[in-house]
């Protein structure tokens, strides 16, 4: 028999991705809600969880998730791709920032992520899969305009910056935020060369971008003609912190200065979004799944559980209940650890469906459904 919240989980997630038959529609919102009890992917301990939630064997619960990750009638872009249609308006009333980064499973595949800055993480907007150590049929930079293709439609006229890491600070990525007429803040390498320009609006010598800030505490913000055989001329914001082995050097069509570096370091959140999903959170690399299909699947059920939990800490922070999860002198618990602690507390306190209702990703109302993150 499941429990009141599952029950209403079931119905929502039922109710909103239409496209999925009803039998996908609940291992879905089953197989999510397991994720988030058990604080991982590991489809055995998520079985284990989901015994209060059914009357079935936990072998026979497993197979039934094993099942959706093999089911390649479930499309996982046109499913997403649902939810991202209720999300995004809620954003696009502010500058977006997006975060472009790279990150493996395991030697078997990589994965290709764009996700949005939220408070201390970045959530997961497009993604794609790719092979770990075999050839790839398609380039990155085509991977990365198919994955701006698809938040094209979502984003509207929003004002957008791309922010990413060393790996995309070239030619090609510039190129590409340009052609989609999205502001850029990328992080350069210090062997790239450059022409800085004189207070005249002279072009200097070229030289060697780590040239400009050669030692610790020393600071440069200006114009560059940056690279040499395919040129663009840009904005450098480059600094090295004394407690720092390297200057930090980023590039932006947006005027050089200390805001740049402090708004690329914001970027650092990709990271720690990455360490939930992995060791230090979810562990998804524990479930074994092999084929570039079925973890496609599985990051659908991630990143949704991300979604929903990063609501339930925005709700739990928003109403002031931080300090029941959390150090109030300090702040030691993940955002997305303070959400799971929240739901587990609703879940096991409140018998009130009203009170339940407002814990779920979503509200709905008889025209449209509602969404919002307030911290």
């Amino acid at each position: 028999m499941n429990s009141p919240l599952c029950t209403l989980w079931q119905k929502q997630v039922k109710e909103f991705f239409q496209q999925l038959h009803g039998h996908q529609s609940k291992t879905l919102a089953l197989f999510v809600f397991g994720v988030m009890k058990a604080k991982s992917l590991a489809i055995p301990l998520v079985a284990e969880e989901l015994l209060a939630e059914s009357e079935a064997k936990a072998s026979s619960i497993e197979r039934r998730l094993e099942r959706f990750l093999s089911n390649d009638r479930i499309d996982v872009e046109h499913t997403w791709n649902a939810l991202l249609a209720q999300v995004m308006p809620y954003f696009r009333r502010e500058p977006v920032r997006l975060v472009v980064d790279l990150t493996s499973y395991e030697e078997h595949a990589q994965v290709i992520y764009i996700g949005l800055l939220q408070h201390s993480r970045v959530l997961p907007l497009v993604w794609k899969v790719m092979p770990g150590w075999e050839s790839w049929d398609q380039g990155l930079w085509d991977c990365i305009e198919e994955l701006f293709q698809r938040l094209v439609p979502h984003l509207g006229d929003a004002t957008c910056t791309i922010i990413g890491d060393s790996a995309f600070g070239c030619f090609p990525m510039v190129q590409l935020c340009q052609k989609y007429g999205w502001h850029y803040l990328f992080r350069i390498c210090a062997h790239h060369t450059c022409q800085p320009r004189s207070r005249a609006g002279q072009w200097l010598p070229t030289r060697r971008v780590a040239d400009l800030v050669s030692e610790p505490g020393k600071r440069f913000y200006g114009y560059v003609r940056l690279w040499q055989e395919e040129q663009i001329e840009t904005n450098l914001s480059a600094y090295w912190h004394p407690q720092e082995e390297e200057a930090l050097l980023v590039i932006a069509d947006q005027p050089a200065g200390g805001s740049r570096l402090q708004e690329y370091r914001w970027r650092w959140r990709v990271e720690s979004t990455f360490q939930d999903m992995k060791s230090r959170g979810w562990d998804w690399e524990s479930c074994h799944v092999r084929r570039r299909d079925r973890i496609d699947r599985l990051l659908l059920v991630l990143f949704l559980a991300l979604w929903w939990l990063v609501h339930l800490a925005a709700s739990c922070m928003h109403h002031g209940r931080r300090d029941r999860y959390d150090r109030h002198d300090r702040r030691d618990k993940s955002i997305l650890r303070i959400g799971r602690l929240y739901l587990l507390d609703l879940a096991r306190k409140s018998s009130r469906l009203c009170d339940l209702k407002k814990c779920l990703l979503f509200r709905g109302s008889s025209t449209k459904w509602l969404f919002s993150l307030r911290f």
